[in-house]
């Protein structure tokens, strides 16, 4: 089941749009820890270019949702709370587990694995220390979803045109 509809808004976002975005992420992250005092989940999708809302973002985001909420129930974790922002500039989604941080960090990231559209998602775990970090359990780092390097030298130095990558992004969707 979709928790977001396919309909997007295809906005254009503007830089400032995306930082000023990523601090409202941030503080409703820190109210949702400072709530909860629990492991946090905090999901978005990768996306390259101006427009951060379309139909495969939001598929993108609809398959990382189904994944998690599946995860949860494999693992048993108390679920504490949890919700979906749908934003101009990409949808947000945040799940409160009662549940140890790395060991949440640890199963997210082979779920982002497993799946063939797993490199779109961008799952953060929080715990009490902050963000955990892939770095910092000895986890490689996330793969470009074109040519296999880290991801964030690709982003970096621009290795890949936004076509492309959008291009990409649709044929890992499509052959789901």
């Amino acid at each position: 089941m979709n928790i977001l509809p396919e309909q997007a808004s295809y906005h254009k976002v503007t830089l400032e749009e995306v930082l000023l975005s990523r601090e409202a992420r941030q503080e409703r992250q820190q109210l949702w820890l400072a709530k909860h005092q629990t492991t946090l989940i905090s999901l978005t999708v990768v996306v390259p270019g101006e427009i951060k809302d379309s139909t495969v973002v939001r598929q993108a985001f609809n398959l990382a949702w189904q994944t998690l909420d599946k995860l949860c129930q494999q693992q048993k974790w108390n679920v504490v709370d949890k919700a979906v922002f749908c934003l101009p500039t990409g949808p947000e989604g945040l799940i409160a587990i009662g549940h140890d941080a790395r060991e949440v960090k640890r199963a997210c990231v082979e779920s982002e694995e497993q799946s063939t559209v797993g490199r779109l998602w961008d799952i953060d775990v929080i715990g009490s220390e902050g963000i955990i970090s892939r770095q910092s359990m000895n986890i490689a780092p996330r793969q470009c979803f074109l040519c296999s390097r880290d991801a964030r030298i690709c982003a970096r130095e621009r290795t890949h045109s936004v076509p492309a990558l959008h291009q990409a992004m649709e044929d890992l969707i499509n052959h789901v």
